[in-house]
């Protein structure tokens, strides 16, 4: 009387999902020690690598130039000029494609330091770059403001604020074109969130 209950199979469909929820997970961890593994024997080898030669290597010198500096008497937008002017002299590469352990094995464990500290100049400027462009807009400076965020995003920005803020400029003015234009250049791009950032730009259209 109890062969047509379903009780049996359901016990034994239960018992497969519980060993391939076990299979699984140790499949993940087996994976996971892996990748450790690897990244470790790749640290250990970048802490021992020896130095190359880095003065054929590019700075990133910016064109101050194309960068409005209209005279204000506002002391935010002045601190904020001066920031873009003081670190845009100091010596600075993009090396945002590398890892830390990929900095030390190309270049050495030697150069790291000196690398770095180009970096760190480069996200420096960068930021106050983008600090500039937003206290020009606070104070009304609309034009200067979405010239110096496309210049931030020439340069070489990937922060979807500085692309969000442009994009609402272009917005605020009708420059329908020119958010089309860079709705575009953010699908074309590899950078991170990148149907997200799209998806909040076409929204401002």
């Amino acid at each position: 009387m109890f062969d047509n209950l379903p009780f049996p199979s359901l016990f034994v469909c239960f018992l497969i999902f519980i060993a391939w929820m076990h299979y699984e997970k140790r499949k993940a961890s087996r994976k996971e020690k892996r990748q450790s593994d690897e990244f470790w024997q790749r640290e250990e080898e970048a802490n021992h690598s020896r130095n190359k030669d880095i003065s054929g290597l590019p700075f990133f010198h910016p064109d101050t130039g194309r960068i409005p500096l209209p005279q204000t008497g506002s002391e935010n937008i002045c601190y904020y000029q001066k920031q873009v002017l003081d670190t845009s002299e100091l010596p600075m590469m993009n090396l945002s494609q590398y890892s830390n352990t990929d900095l030390k094995l190309a270049y050495g464990v030697g150069n790291f330091k000196t690398l770095s500290n180009y970096d760190e100049n480069f996200n420096l400027f960068l930021m106050n770059m983008s600090n500039l462009a937003k206290a020009y807009l606070e104070e009304g400076f609309t034009d200067e403001s979405a010239a110096v965020y496309r210049l931030c995003l020439d340069y070489g920005s990937d922060k979807s604020t500085d692309y969000r803020a442009l994009g609402s400029i272009y917005a605020s003015t009708k420059a329908t074109v020119k958010l089309t234009s860079l709705i575009e250049e953010v699908k074309s791009s590899d950078l991170p969130r990148r149907d997200a950032l799209a998806a909040s730009l076409e929204q401002l259209l």
